[in-house]
């Protein structure tokens, strides 16, 4: 397939375009460019197969922009997304942008898919054009999915709330997440099983399963149960994410002390920056963060969805 759109030309993405296409994508999508079926984020818990496709943006034979989405294996599965969209900077404003999101549009709809959808990240100034193009393209209003504030190691050390031990209840014990045993395990399955205590999303076996940060990754035992956790996991050299935090909630207060000591032990094992992400379905995190985190944050960002649909009578 090739369009024309104005001075510039529209081609499927082929895998051999994936050298030069690299840059033009987010580095946790890159191994979607050889075009095979792959777990989406393979570093994710509860990730699917998905197929990706993609548009090429040229000017003349130089490759400008790229639209990458991706559709699950089985149309059951779930939605199809649009991942990332870019252009020059040199190219933008002429339409380019737009047609490769038509382009993705038209595509996905010729294969069958009801509605496709986006999940982007605020912060950045480029993000208004994107928004204006979904508009243009007929896309739901965004709505607010989660928020992300990123620290320095020297600004998370200088919130007020860090350093907070004396929360700890004098009968409990914070533990290394590495050293949960067989048997706490399975008493945290079944307990939750009988009768739920654990926010849908928070188990912690949805998020250790794929592995965690062993430094920092803690859990507070209290009478002799695990009733909190912090699970983190590196996603940079220098970063590590804080995936996460779950305390019961007779005892929600003492997560304070959970999250000092993972900053402590980050500090200490040389880490330079930490990120929060909590979704709007935990209002007493998303709270903490906006209240106790942003403040002190060098980064703030949201995370918004929107969605078109692609066949009438869809809903």
């Amino acid at each position: 397939m090739s369009l024309v759109c104005g001075a510039y030309r529209i081609d499927d993405l082929h895998a051999a375009d994936s050298g030069f296409c690299e840059k033009m994508t987010f580095p946790a999508y890159r191994h979607l460019l050889a075009l095979q079926p792959a777990l989406r984020l393979p570093g994710e818990a509860e990730q699917r197969f998905v197929q990706a496709l993609g548009f090429v943006g040229r000017s003349g034979d130089h490759a400008v922009g790229l639209a990458l989405a991706e559709a699950p294996v089985r149309k059951e599965a779930g939605a199809s997304e649009l991942l990332s969209l870019f252009v020059e900077r040199e190219h933008r404003g002429a339409g380019l942008a737009t047609a490769l999101v038509e382009a993705v549009e038209d595509r996905l709809r010729d294969r069958g898919f009801p509605s496709v959808e986006a999940v982007y990240m605020t912060g950045k100034a480029s993000i208004a054009a994107v928004e204006r193009i979904f508009a243009k393209r007929g896309w739901e209003t965004p709505e607010l999915r989660t928020v992300t504030v990123k620290f320095t190691m020297q600004e998370a050390l200088a919130t007020p709330w860090y350093g907070r031990m004396r929360l700890l209840l004098a009968s409990a014990e914070v533990f290394c997440w590495k050293d949960l045993t067989a048997d706490e395990r399975r008493r945290l399955v079944e307990s939750n099983e009988r009768a739920p205590w654990i926010p849908k999303g928070l188990e912690p076996w949805r998020h250790d399963i794929i592995g965690f940060e062993p430094v920092s990754s803690v859990g507070l035992r209290y009478r002799g149960e695990v009733v909190g956790w912090v699970l983190n996991h590196q996603v940079a050299a220098r970063t590590v994410r804080l995936t996460c935090s779950f305390m019961r909630q007779e005892l929600s207060p003492r997560i304070v002390p959970l999250y000092s000591e993972v900053l402590r032990r980050l500090s200490e094992a040389g880490c330079e920056f930490c990120t929060f992400i909590t979704p709007t379905v935990y209002p007493g995190m998303l709270e903490f963060i906006q209240r106790h985190c942003a403040p002190y944050a060098s980064f703030t960002g949201e995370t918004r969805g929107t969605r078109k649909l692609l066949t009438t009578g869809q809903v």
